[in-house]
């Protein structure tokens, strides 16, 4: 069997983080050939089901937040580089369950903007492929460490990759690819309602969200569970010409994803949780399309993003727990200490280091 020439680096995972961290390498100059699964019948990625919040100002007070308060320069400029990715500016409203729907602007005037995931989804490989970008569609089966050439990726068509350099972005199925990844990386499955229409009464411009999401406190306590747990939080964003309604999460046990849990099931304890707050009553019977995602995090919060100690060559980016805020903006930083020798890469990789996102696993 013939082997093609590897790539500078070879990325498996074709969503956000993968897609994105492509486009800050080839604009170094690099070769990059990125290895995208198969759709999984019933479900969808977790870039496809994201909410793609941009919040202009920090969500914590971390240098990490500092930086993700940014993303929409970021995006702004790949959008000036490649077209449209589905950003743009976004009214937001907050949502109580006693005070009802409101506007945030009515007491604290902030920035905010949103990608929306189909636009996102349905240009990204259009992109990938007008930048250089070789995409290859199957799976992986199997990583083995090669000392003389880096890595060799056995796919599903029958073919092998070379990668001297190799970057794992395939979200929840990371650990599938290579199970001695640090425990702090965990996975739980998601789920959303598509809407066909955005309730006119809502204002199409406006995404709708509430003021804290409990799955963020639920994946701290992660490691802890002895039970699987789940929760809904409320939330109303555009997508295409229709919308995402809120957002179940379930986490398991363990390491393990496990299968996805009954759609019926879920979408029932969904519409039961917004029909139960004052806000969701009027939009819990909206006529819609249960959409689920495996989807990966950390349950430290930072994610992984960095080469992997004792795995020469191989990197992660992965774990995010807002991931359209924290890639755009580390993508760049990831790409130098990639592609760049000598001072350039040490000072990113430096950098990573002072984000608390490298030099723990």
């Amino acid at each position: 069997m013939t082997v093609p020439a590897p790539a500078d680096v070879v990325i498996v995972g074709a969503g956000v983080a993968g897609g994105v961290l492509a486009l800050a390498l080839r604009e170094l100059g690099a070769s990059v050939t990125v290895v995208a699964a198969p759709a999984s019948h019933g479900l969808c990625s977790a870039t496809e089901l994201s909410y793609g919040a941009l919040p202009g100002w920090p969500l914590a007070p971390t240098p990490l937040a500092r930086l993700a308060a940014g993303a929409s320069k970021r995006w702004r400029l790949l959008q000036e580089r490649h077209g449209d990715l589905g950003w743009r500016p976004c009214r937001l409203r907050l949502h109580g369950a006693a005070a009802g729907w409101r506007p945030l602007s009515a007491w604290w005037p902030l920035p905010f903007a949103q990608v929306d995931s189909a636009v996102l989804a349905a240009r990204l490989p259009l992109v990938l492929a007008a930048a250089g970008v070789t995409c290859k569609t199957c799976r992986v089966e199997r990583l083995d460490r090669q000392p003389a050439t880096g890595w060799r990726l056995s796919l599903s068509d029958g073919s092998d990759l070379q990668a001297p350099q190799l970057v794992l972005a395939a979200g929840a199925y990371c650990r599938q690819l290579w199970p001695l990844l640090p425990q702090r990386l965990r996975s739980s499955w998601a789920a959303a309602l598509e809407l066909a229409s955005f309730p006119a009464s809502l204002g199409r411009t406006a995404a709708w969200l509430p003021p804290s999401f409990g799955r963020v406190a639920l994946e701290r306590r992660a490691a802890g569970l002895s039970q699987p747990e789940w929760l809904v939080d409320g939330g109303l964003v555009p997508r295409a010409e229709g919308a995402l309604l809120g957002q179940h999460t379930l986490v398991r046990p363990g390491l393990e994803l496990g299968p996805a849990p009954p759609p019926l099931e879920v979408e029932g304890q969904l519409r039961q949780e917004l029909a139960a707050q004052a806000w969701g009553a009027p939009l819990a019977a909206q006529p819609g399309h249960l959409r689920q995602a495996a989807v990966a995090f950390c349950s430290e919060g930072l994610p992984l993003v960095g080469p992997l100690a004792g795995a020469p060559g191989l990197w992660l980016f992965t774990g995010f727990s807002a991931g359209f805020s924290q890639v755009p903006v580390l993508a760049p930083l990831l790409a130098q200490a990639l592609a760049l020798e000598g001072a350039p890469a040490e000072a990113a990789v430096r950098r990573l280091q002072q984000l608390g996102l490298t030099g723990a696993f």
